[in-house]
């Protein structure tokens, strides 16, 4: 017979620590936390504008993420 016990959460950490503010969050967030939600707000931004705008920055459309993790630069 088979036991599912729905009580533990399998939430990844992040997750948790959205939902936490304060001091609570500045204790178990990390540089590397900081600067991931930086690096996806980036991309939610840059996703969320024009194609004229980007066009302007001189960034396509499918170069978003290698333009914001530094690997590819406009010419």
């Amino acid at each position: 017979m088979a036991f599912f016990d729905d009580f533990y959460s399998s939430r990844p950490l992040s997750d948790a620590l959205r939902g936490m503010t304060g001091a609570a969050r500045s204790v178990l967030d990390t540089p590397f936390d900081q600067r991931a939600r930086q690096i996806s707000t980036r991309i939610a931004q840059l996703r969320a504008m024009d194609d004229a705008v980007l066009s302007d920055l001189g960034v396509p459309r499918e170069k978003i993420v290698p333009y914001v993790l530094g690997v590819w630069v406009p010419r």
